[in-house]
């Protein structure tokens, strides 16, 4: 069974520090399992790593896309499979680094995606179908075909390629397929999974601080350049969080003030669904980051707990 290392937790936690720790530590490479870093020219708002910590540990899937392609879980899947299947051939454990839920717990439980295929035609005759459905019928028709209540809404309606995929996949009458493909596959992995937590109230100081941080970094101007390439504000990458209320700041929509507020607001409402999405991932060991003197202390519990861990 092929090895792997995977830190989760919810945004503004600190997983990149200690990704870089292990890094290391391990010499080893880093996967990227985040929905938005992908993007080129869409590093501030994604918190991607700098140019030279990119430059110091390699990472795959990071500056792969342009902002207008789609990307999902089931692409992820495919690539960080056989990024995985790489470093082990090379006697490492690579680290799967990433607060996307669905991407991660997706391809530690082997999840499988081979629904039909989505024509151009079925693209257009799903997108057809959402458009004729309010928001109170579209979440009835798809409960009513697939038997299923997504445990986040507002994740599956914002991310319009996956809601595409699962109309389509309804047509064509595989919805039941679609939503429960690879439930029961269990870890394929031998994984160690590191789950990162801080007080409620330290988490969303820790955010506060991090936004403001990305908007005097230059977040607005990023956003600026995207919009003057014609990157669409509809598009999947524009959905991650802070893009488009900058982009209204910037067409005249919205005062500043209130598009950071928005922002901070957006973000701790994700880092809350994050740890409940997290909850179904039961072998997850978590660390309790407030109980560690610093980044240090908490580096060297997780390096005993994952040397144990493979000794066993």
């Amino acid at each position: 069974m092929e090895k792997v290392m995977a830190i989760i937790g919810p945004t503004a936690v600190g997983k990149t520090a200690l990704s870089f720790a292990l890094a290391e530590q391990y010499g080893t490479d880093l996967i990227s399992g985040d929905a938005y870093q992908i993007y080129r020219h869409m590093d501030i708002g994604t918190a991607k790593p700098t140019a030279d910590e990119l430059a110091r540990y390699h990472h795959y899937f990071i500056d792969i896309a342009e902002p207008d392609e789609p990307y999902s879980a089931a692409r992820f899947c495919e690539m960080a499979g056989s990024a995985i299947a790489e470093v082990n051939g090379k006697g490492k454990v690579p680290i799967v680094v990433g607060g996307t839920g669905l991407y991660v717990q997706s391809l530690l439980e082997g999840y499988d995606f081979q629904t039909a295929r989505m024509t151009e035609a079925d693209k257009e005759a799903a997108q057809a179908r959402i458009a004729s459905l309010d928001e109170g019928a579209l979440k009835d028709y798809i409960v009513r075909e697939t038997d299923w209540q997504p445990p986040d809404w507002h994740e599956l309606l914002s991310n319009t390629h996956r809601l595409t995929r699962l109309v389509s996949a309804i047509e064509q009458g595989e919805g039941k397929t679609f939503v429960r493909a690879g439930k029961a596959h269990g870890l394929v992995y031998d994984a160690y999974v590191i789950g990162l937590r801080l007080p409620r109230d330290v988490l969303y100081a820790r955010i506060e601080e991090r936004v403001d941080a990305m908007i005097a970094a230059g977040w607005v101007d990023e956003v600026r350049h995207l919009l003057d390439r014609g990157i669409p504000t509809d598009c999947q990458a524009m959905k991650a969080i802070g893009y488009q209320e900058l982009a209204l700041y910037l067409q005249g929509q919205m005062p500043l003030d209130d598009a950071v507020a928005r922002i901070k607001t957006r973000t701790r409402r994700f880092a809350k669904r994050q740890l409940t999405w997290f909850k179904r991932m039961p072998y997850i060991h978590w660390y309790e980051k407030d109980q560690y003197e610093d980044e240090a202390a908490l580096a060297r519990a997780v390096i005993r707990d994952i040397d144990a861990h493979w000794r066993a």
